[in-house]
């Protein structure tokens, strides 16, 4: 048996594809031309769920829908001083990095781990290859023609960040990992022009990887 034998079924499909509306106790088709939108428009979609616009849900049509995907991002808010000192302090950096005129050395990371014999031949402790278990961040920087002496060198080093100042150069790098301030090397050849600096590491995980 055929859908087109059921004169009923043919109008359920009438009116599944051609919704109608009632004025005033009269049925009238929405596909006529005096009509507005259809009623298939105002039904529930995916992008009904949630709170909507204000007359969004009338004449939606000749709007232009807002671009989500190109929404713009939000800064988070800076941290106020919280004291008179704090904020010269801060002040008198901002000025002294707008003002630097001096050149930004070259340097290079690399990790250092205490291997020991029992660690080489009978591999008995926890440590791999991997950088998790190196205590050492050893952080070479390079600084050609550079004729002041190390005890005349600016050198300031915080848990996450290293800033050091020369007659000819300045650099303030910001360190991947926490270190231990107490626990740090600082060693410059002046031949071959470049400090070392050997920084203990401090991990979250650290407990557990030695």
């Amino acid at each position: 048996m055929s859908v087109f034998d059921n004169p009923d079924q043919l109008r359920q499909l009438e009116e599944l594809l051609n919704p109608r509306r009632t004025r005033g106790g009269i049925e009238c088709s929405s596909s006529s031309e005096d009509e507005g939108e259809s009623l298939v428009v105002h039904k529930q979609t995916p992008g009904s769920i949630g709170p909507q616009a204000a007359g969004a849900a009338s004449k939606s049509g000749g709007k232009k829908k807002p671009n989500l995907v190109a929404t713009p991002l939000e800064e988070p808010p800076k941290s106020q001083p919280a004291t008179l000192e704090e904020w010269q302090d801060a002040q008198e950096r901002e000025d002294a990095d707008i003002l630097e005129t001096r050149k930004c050395p070259e340097y290079t990371m690399t990790y250092r781990q205490a291997v020991g014999t029992e660690d080489v031949f009978l591999q008995m402790g926890q440590r791999t290859g991997a950088s998790a278990s190196c205590e050492d961040l050893v952080l070479e920087i390079a600084l050609p023609d550079e004729q002041m002496d190390a005890d005349k060198m600016t050198l300031t080093l915080h848990e996450k960040e290293v800033d050091l100042g020369t007659a000819l150069y300045r650099l303030k790098l910001p360190l991947p990992h926490s270190v231990d301030v107490d626990r740090c090397q600082a060693k410059y050849d002046k031949e071959l022009g470049k400090l070392r600096l050997t920084l203990r590491l401090r991990r979250e995980l650290d407990y557990v990887n030695f």
